[in-house]
This record gives structure tokens, sequence and C-alpha cells, in this order.
């Protein structure tokens, strides 16, 4: 589950409240024709002020893929007006890497976001390329930039065990939530904290390091356990009271030994600005192939008006084959393929293949 929000505006508000005083929230967890149900009840209905027309509603059992609905509403003559049209909440967690406002100002800035009618292009559009761009260079290369919590399964190698439980892990950077953690400084287990643990094949715990042994190299996506001063000797001794060479008998290599949770990509507010300034790009590229469809108006390349013998033409770039912001949409093209090299370099190394 995550936090999905929901912004509700509210047009004409002084004769909305002059029939309603609530708003209603309704979602469809089975797609955009699914069976709506109210999400919100008698206490959490959401109060419509006077002078406030944008609220704001926090679902916090969504999932990306959810549809939402509105409705106003009267608590005391239970009045209510037809629901509003389906549509997906926006999801907080890109808010860290890239905020609507950061779009629109440095990506978009200049380019008239507005359909025939003058009324401005949905939230959704530019959540939905923002979402869009994240996944993109996360695939791209091959790391994850929103923190994500991960449970993995790990072999046992007793040369890596020699090197203090070595464990490369499969996905990074690793957000390093040891270090000033209070639950762990005191040696209590923080679930929500990197773990690790030794799983044996009857799937029992036989053992979890303290999380105070645990260090971690974020960048890197490594982990090794380094037990604290005066407590090597548990380094050894599982909770049975076994040896841990023990329980791997002395054996090179034992499938899914380790089990190890950990939250991978960067905190909220922490992206390096090189892969916001992609994100960026990217995200921007799908507004303006719509922008650049509706400059002179849908599906219209050149716009002539003619009165009493005079007359205006206007010719865009817009066609069946290109973009009215085309040129725009070429250079970030061009910039962002100059930039993956680098970036791919920097954050996984130079990979060698065996042939």
């Amino acid at each position: 589950m995550s936090i999905i929000k929901l912004k509700i505006q509210v047009g004409e508000l002084d004769n909305v409240l002059s029939q309603f005083n609530r708003i209603k929230v309704y979602r469809s967890t089975t797609g955009i024709g699914g069976v709506y149900s109210e999400i919100t009840n008698v206490t959490t209905r959401i109060p419509i002020q006077q002078g406030v027309q944008l609220y704001v509603f926090d679902d916090t059992a969504g999932e990306f893929n959810y549809y939402y609905t509105t409705s106003y509403f009267h608590s005391s003559t239970l009045l209510e007006s037809d629901q509003s049209d389906p549509r997906l909440g926006s999801d907080p967690s890109t808010a860290g890497i890239l905020t609507l406002d950061e779009l629109l100002n440095v990506y978009l800035f200049g380019v008239d976001l507005t359909d025939d009618s003058g009324n401005p292009y949905p939230d959704i559009l530019f959540e939905w390329s923002i979402r869009y761009a994240i996944d993109w260079l996360e695939k791209e290369l091959d790391i994850k930039i929103r923190p994500t919590r991960i449970v993995e399964r790990y072999d046992h190698y007793f040369r890596d065990y020699q090197s203090w439980v070595f464990l490369k892990l499969r996905n990074s950077p690793i957000i390093d939530d040891i270090r000033g953690n209070a639950l762990v400084e005191a040696d209590q287990l923080d679930p929500d904290a990197t773990r690790v643990e030794i799983i044996w094949p009857s799937q029992n715990t036989a053992l979890e390091f303290s999380q105070r042994w645990i260090n971690i190299r974020p960048d890197d996506g490594q982990i090794n356990i380094i037990p604290a001063a005066g407590t090597i000797s548990q380094f050894l001794i599982t909770a049975g009271g076994s040896f841990y060479p023990l329980l791997a008998g002395y054996r090179d290599f034992v499938p899914d030994l380790f089990r190890v949770s950990y939250t991978a990509g960067f905190p909220a507010g922490q992206v390096p600005h090189e892969l916001r300034e992609l994100i960026g790009k990217k995200a921007a590229m799908g507004p303006l192939n719509t922008a650049g469809d509706l400059i002179a108006g849908a599906g219209i390349a050149t716009l002539s008006l003619g009165i009493d013998g005079l007359s205006q033409s206007l010719g865009t770039t817009s066609s069946a084959t290109n973009s009215g912001f085309g040129a725009r949409i070429l250079q970030y093209s061009k910039e962002i393929k100059e930039a993956l090299p680098t970036l791919r370099r920097y954050y996984k190394g130079i990979r060698l293949t065996a042939v």
C-alpha cells in the first residue's frame, strides 16, 4: 500500500457552498469503469470553506492504479451531487525528486499549456509523465531512485564469511538507515531498517545479526557484518548456541542462507541534480507532444481567417509527422543521450563480459 494524494479543485465556490458543505471521496480498485466505494466517512468528509478552492486528500491505503471520484454533500440535508469524472491520484514519492512546479517552470517554460477553450491541462498529465520518467531512468541506469523496500535471499560462500560476511546487494544505492538510528543504537530491532538474517532450509530464522554490526557502503550496494567491541564471541554463536561455521557445516556454499531486508534508492530530497535533470527533460516530452498538437487547434497545421477582403494566415511546425515543439523535444533527446553513458559509468562502473 502507498499514500496517494488527491487534489480536489472546487469551481464556482459560492454556488457550491449554497447547497453543500462537505466533499466525499470515492475509490475504485478495479479500474476506471469499476465500482466506486466511499473512503471518507462522517468524520473525515472534507469541509468546504469560504475562499478555499483547492483541497488535498491523502489515501493511506491506495495504489497507483486506483481511480477516484468526488461528490459534494450536505451533512444536514443529505443532498449529494453527481460524482466527478474518474481520475488517478498522484504519487507523493515523486515530489521529492521533481515537483510539478519545477517541471512547469524549468522544462516547460514558455509553453502554452491550455486546451482550445483556454482550460489548463490536468495535473495528472504532468504527474503521469514524471512517474514514467523516473521509472524509465531507473531501468536505464539499473538503479533505484525512489526509496524502495526490498527483501532478497543470498547464498553463503565461506570465503565471503571470512571477509566479514561480505554481501553484494543486487540493488543500489542503499539508504543507510543504521547510523544515528535510536533503536539500533540501543541494540533494539528496527524492522524498517536494514536487517541481515540467517534462514536455514526449514525457513526458520536461525540468527539475526545485531543491526549495530551492519556496515553499509551505500553507493556500492555492499554490506559487511562487523561486530561491536566486546561482542566478537557473539558473532560466532547463534541463538541456539552452535557456531555459525557449524551451522553452514564448513561447506563452501549453502544456497539462500541469508535474507537481507533493506531500502534502496535515495532519501527524499537528496536525489542528485544530474538525475533530476534527466528526469525533468524526459518528463517534459509528453506534455510537449500534447501542446505541440494543439498550438493552432487539435490536428491543425495551418489556420487562415478572412473578413471583408482582409485575411490572415498562421502556420505552425505541427504536421502529421512532426510535433509543434519538435525542436525542443529533439534538443532534450540529444542532451539525454549525451549524459546517459557518463551516468552509467558513475553509478554502475565498467561492466566486463566473458566470452
